[in-house]
């Protein structure tokens, strides 16, 4: 008994998928929002330089632009810091997730495991016991009833957390 993917896997990889799709969303938006506060900061400066009469408004005209640039950026900054963490936090449960998932997994196949030698080996001892054919056919059936129960019980313990 041999798993490739399961459900959990799947899961994470979905989600995952997701979180990563949710971050670059985050960037794209904080990027034209960035975009749209300098082009708006570059209009509004163009315009009042225009009107500046003295060198003094000319050099508050000129801060004022530099505020607005280090504004947007400022902006820009926090909302993809905070796509990061939220992406980071997410990135975490699913790998916390995970790790649970394939302890789970390692657990259902040890007990598969466990359980298939154990029907192996009374399956043996029976078939040795038998002393007819009909004795022999109970053995068998015996043995693929606790090897089916055993696969039963391995599905059930790696779907269990769905």
């Amino acid at each position: 008994m041999t798993t490739k993917a399961t459900p959990e896997l799947d899961a994470q990889t979905r989600a995952r998928v997701a979180s990563r799709k949710l971050l670059d969303e985050a960037w794209e938006r904080s990027n034209k929002a960035y975009k749209e506060a300098v082009k708006q900061a570059d209009i509004v400066y163009k315009e009042a330089k225009k009107i500046a009469v003295d060198k003094e408004a000319k050099k508050e005209t000129d801060k004022a632009h530099k505020e607005a640039l280090e504004q947007a950026k400022k902006a820009r900054d926090a909302i993809t810091a905070e796509a990061m963490v939220v992406f980071q936090a997410a990135w975490q449960q699913e790998e916390k997730d995970y790790k649970e998932a394939i302890i789970r997994i390692n657990h259902a196949q040890k007990a598969y495991d466990e359980a298939t030698k154990q029907a192996d080996k009374v399956h043996k001892e029976a078939k040795k016991q038998a002393v007819d054919k009909q004795a022999k056919e109970e053995a068998d059936k015996a043995y693929k009833e606790a090897v089916e129960q055993a696969e039963k019980d391995y599905h059930e313990a790696i779907t269990k957390s769905q």
